[in-house]
């Protein structure tokens, strides 16, 4: 898989709420530096996942705004729908490492 699908394909596992196929999206030694404490591993991301959907209530619809790929690293701006109809922007950055993701980085950008 490719940066930017792995990068897609996680996306999709966040709103589809499919967080066992989000294991298979990062690498063994996945960092994800935008939790407290970072996620680290297959079981990082999961533990991220359950921390963000009980944290918001339920699933967030995420859209992709922008996507800009540079061989392995891919910069994501995106606008997630909470359950309760608000809504937040943010930019993400991946690095893709033999297509899983090795770390990750995120910000929330003003609205």
């Amino acid at each position: 898989m490719d940066a930017e699908a792995a990068v897609r394909e996680f996306y999709a596992c966040y709103f589809e709420g499919r967080p066992d196929d989000l294991e298979r999206c990062v690498s063994e030694d996945y960092t994800d530096h935008g939790h407290t404490p970072p996620g680290r591993g297959p079981a990082g991301v999961r533990a991220d996942y359950d921390q963000a959907v009980a944290k918001v209530g339920g699933l967030v619809a995420y859209v992709i705004d922008a996507l800009v790929v540079d061989d392995d690293e891919v910069a994501a701006v995106w606008t997630g729908t909470l359950p309760d109809g608000g809504s937040m922007r943010g930019l993400s950055l991946y690095r893709v490492r033999e297509g899983l993701i090795a770390s990750t980085h995120h910000t929330l950008l003003a609205s």
